[in-house]
């Protein structure tokens, strides 16, 4: 059966309306498109300085291993440094740690641990020559 010339006028409105759906898309797909090659940058183009400053390192309570310093508590996350630290005494390990991870200076440190300055600077200076042999040794 062959079509009346009604049923094919709406077949014709319909065709037109759905190409113009589709032209309009494309052409917002398109401009689209250039706004975002305007205000975006593909991660490829980025700097490297830029890229290491998106880096975020997770730190958990395993990771690491704590010394108690004076009743403080000092997290070392390496595993050289931490096998190092604990094979010092006692003493010295705490005159590392408060020096370098708790950044007290040597009056701070011998005031704390109620011993001169000059024995407290002695102690550090010596502590960091048996760290560098120890650690030379691994």
């Amino acid at each position: 059966m062959k079509p009346s010339s009604f049923e094919n006028a709406i077949r014709l409105q319909f065709d037109t309306l759905v190409k113009k759906v589709i032209d309009r898309t494309v052409k917002n797909y398109e401009k689209e498109l250039s706004r975002r090659s305007k205000r975006e940058i593909p991660f490829s183009e980025l700097p490297d300085i830029m890229v290491e400053s998106f880096a975020v390192l997770d730190e958990y309570e395993l990771d690491c291993i704590a010394f108690d310093v004076c009743g403080m508590e000092v997290r070392v996350s390496d595993d050289g440094l931490c096998e190092a630290l604990q094979k010092l005494p006692e003493k010295k390990r705490n005159i590392l740690l408060m020096f370098y991870f708790l950044e007290m200076s040597d009056t701070e440190i011998s005031e704390l641990l109620q011993i001169d300055r000059s024995t407290s600077y002695r102690n550090r200076t010596a502590s960091l020559k048996e760290m560098k042999k120890i650690l030379q040794e691994e």
